[in-house]
């Protein structure tokens, strides 16, 4: 099971699957209940692996680029810089999706006024400014930057300070983000 990360995840996600049926049938917690803490494990998971991939950008990645030759900048926009892309915005589309059935399942979308949970929208404003960057400014400016057709070298710099401001601002919010969602579940 540990031979590869897919069923390492598809082994973890089979065990926390099986605790949540063993809590359902002994009556520890209803089926309701067991499905709102699925979709909060998901939403939480995906959400810390967002984070961490924020992180990787701007520490690691952006760092290493920064400091490469021409044959490893290569390497690392062909190998790494795409995969990390399509993980990190897989990993917002889950949190924002899990988020919305969550405040959907927890009344936030219909019946709770805003007042009700200030952090909440707080937390939920900063969320969707960073899911937006990720899909309307970092998204399409790493489409020129990977694209080898494009030669154009004003246009991939253009399109590298784009994607640096953005993964940048993505950090900035990212630990404003968090507080507010935790003080909204634990303040």
């Amino acid at each position: 099971m540990l031979d590869s990360y897919r069923r390492a995840f598809l082994t973890g996600l089979a065990g926390l699957a099986v605790l949540l049926l063993l809590l359902a049938l002994t009556g520890l917690i209803g089926g309701s209940e067991a499905a709102l803490l699925l979709a909060r494990a998901a939403h939480v998971f995906a959400a810390m692996v967002w984070v961490g991939l924020i992180w990787f950008v701007n520490v690691v990645q952006l760092t290493v680029l920064g400091k490469a030759d021409e044959q490893a900048r290569l390497a690392v926009m062909t190998w790494i810089v795409p995969r990390v892309a399509g993980e990190f915005r897989r990993a917002a589309n889950i949190t924002v999706v899990t988020g919305v059935i969550l405040l959907a399942a927890m009344g936030y979308l219909t019946r709770r006024p805003i007042a009700d949970g200030p952090w909440m929208w707080v937390g939920i404003a900063g969320a969707l400014a960073m899911v937006a960057f990720v899909h309307a400014r970092i998204w399409p400016q790493l489409q020129i930057l990977l694209d080898p057709v494009i030669r154009d070298q004003a246009a991939k710099a253009a399109a590298r300070e784009t994607v640096r401001f953005y993964a940048r601002l993505n950090l900035l919010l990212a630990l404003p983000v968090t507080f507010a969602m935790l003080a909204a579940a634990h303040g």
